[in-house]
């Protein structure tokens, strides 16, 4: 037991203890954390022409553009499996945007998909979070692909016309 002086030193430092919570608080809400978007896609190799495969992992939205093609671009999504039928991936991964979508190119960096959320769905390793493309084009085009960082990052894509691809 505190007597005398002791308890009510005590008692004020307890008190302005208390008395400075509000002032932390508004520190805690004043400063912004900010968490630069980052995309990361490693292209797997394919042999059949007409076709390009990338293992992406995003923390946040991001946009996809294309250039060295013309024509349409069909789009596919996958959120999980194996890789060359050993590496899984996809474990903790969400589809972050639409899985599957056909947009036109024009040769020049075209925009065609964008990602309004990251790969990611929960905790777990870059592979576990990673998602695979699947880009199809005409066989003769050698394209590439951009992958760009946040969701402000390429304007929408056009949308192929029905009956094209």
């Amino acid at each position: 037991m505190l007597n005398g002086k002791k308890r009510y030193i005590m008692m004020a430092v307890v008190c302005a203890e208390l008395a400075s919570l509000p002032a932390a608080a508004q520190i805690v809400n004043r400063v912004v954390f900010d968490v630069r978007p980052i995309v990361t896609a490693v292209e797997i190799p394919t042999s059949e022409p007409g076709l390009s495969r990338f293992l992406v992992a995003s923390n946040s939205g991001f946009g996809v553009e294309a250039k060295g093609v013309i024509g349409d671009v069909d789009i596919s999504v996958h959120r999980s499996g194996t890789i060359s039928g050993a590496a899984r991936f996809g474990e903790a991964a969400q589809i972050p945007g639409g899985q599957s979508v056909c947009s036109q190119t024009t040769g020049f960096p075209s925009p065609i998909y964008i990602a309004d959320k990251k790969t990611a769905a929960r905790e777990g390793t870059p592979v576990e979070q990673a998602v695979v493309f699947e880009f199809r084009y005409a066989p003769e085009a050698r394209p590439d692909f951009d992958f760009k960082a946040g969701v402000d990052s390429v304007s929408a894509p056009a949308s192929c016309i029905e009956g094209t691809s």
